[in-house]
């Protein structure tokens, strides 16, 4: 089997179960959310899990282990809002099977741009998503693929925010 950085062993997808979890009964994921954000993340992470159209859950033995949000903010474009993975099972290639999950889906969906933010700092999921082949990109780059108005209307959906970076993902 292969090795994840660091020399970590990824789950294999019989050891982890990804499905898609449904409006009203995200609840039991909010712990998942607190032992990965704080502050205004977490406040933001809560309320979008509560109103987002798809949130995919890793679940061991049917317990929730991780999640990631996404949406659709275009017919042509996706967006990951959020990939959160319970401090026991980080190190393990969860976050990297709810990701590769979620490109999948949207490509299935016939996206062909997917998008997501980091913080700046944020070197784990920086390396997740370069490892997935994100790149960075900005707002000048986004106003010429689609259009500066456009651009600005998917920011604003996007939330991107002070001291992130804006990452890019064109999928086959």
């Amino acid at each position: 089997m292969a090795q994840l950085e660091g020399g970590l062993r990824p789950l294999s997808e019989g050891e982890t179960q990804i499905d898609e979890a449904p409006l009203g009964s995200r609840g039991t994921l909010w712990s998942i959310l607190e032992e990965s954000f704080e502050g205004l993340y977490l406040r933001h992470s809560k309320r979008t899990l509560d109103e987002i159209e798809t949130v995919r859950v890793a679940r061991r033995s049917g317990a929730p282990v991780g999640l990631i949000m996404v949406k659709k903010l275009a017919p042509k474009v996706g967006y990951v809002y959020y990939v959160a993975v319970a401090r026991s099972e980080r190190g393990k290639g969860i976050a990297a099977m709810l990701l590769e999950d979620a490109l999948e889906k949207f490509k299935s969906e016939g996206i062909d741009d997917v998008y997501a933010s980091v913080e700046e700092d944020n070197v784990p999921s920086g390396r997740l998503f370069a490892a997935h082949g994100f790149s960075r990109t900005g707002m000048v780059e986004v106003a010429k693929r689609f259009g500066a108005l456009h651009a600005v209307s998917m920011y604003r959906v996007m939330m991107v925010v002070p001291g992130e970076v804006l990452l890019h993902k064109s999928l086959p």
